[in-house]
């Protein structure tokens, strides 16, 4: 009776261990669940270094997983650490995504400013470009490369409309840079003529 009492207590503590080793994949499911939700939210475009560092951390949280549940006796703590630590930097980046995607949005709306500007700028000084024998075949290029930067100007504010900051910032850096090629150009040839 002693050894079968002996016997039944091992059996119980062996099936205390191993049943207190489960893998945490309700912790994974809703770590990955909360990383696809602050994807949708935009986290891929406002904060793709922060959301490639929390699909790092997942990774080596799931490598964890993987290597204790090769062995005998598993140990989920780490991992479990691990998800616990990512769920809450994913919340963290949740909360700050607002204001990067807000950052964003009033970056591309300076550089909308400063491409209309630029713009203006460089129409202005067409007026005054020398003209001359040999000059208007520049003039007309430049004013088509002008016309052409007015017309993609509409984009910007059809990406700020779509809420495509990063899309609207990339094409203001585009025109104001054309902008600023023809200012340059007709300075040059001002400079020229002087």
């Amino acid at each position: 009776m002693k050894g079968l009492t002996k016997n039944l207590v091992l059996v119980l503590a062996i099936a205390v261990v191993l049943t207190g080793c489960k893998q945490p994949t309700q912790l994974i499911d809703d770590a990955k669940a909360a990383i696809e939700d602050v994807t949708k939210a935009g986290a891929d475009k406002y904060a793709a270094d922060d959301l490639q560092k929390l699909n790092t951390d997942l990774t080596a949280a799931l490598d964890e997983v993987n290597a204790q549940d090769k062995k005998f006796l598993k140990k989920f703590g780490t991992a479990k650490e691990m998800l616990t630590k990512l769920k809450t930097d994913v919340d963290a980046l949740k909360a700050a995504l607002p204001a990067k995607i807000e950052a964003a949005k009033n970056a591309a709306i300076q550089l909308q400013t400063e491409a209309k500007a630029a713009i203006d700028e460089a129409k202005a000084l067409l007026a005054k470009a020398p003209k001359g024998k040999g000059t208007a075949k520049d003039i007309e290029a430049m004013k088509a490369e002008l016309t052409g930067a007015e017309t993609a100007f509409a984009e910007i504010q059809t990406a700020l409309d779509a809420q495509d900051y990063i899309g609207a910032a990339d094409k203001a850096k585009s025109i104001k840079e054309k902008a600023a090629a023809v200012t340059s150009q007709i300075q040059a040839a001002i400079e020229k003529k002087k």
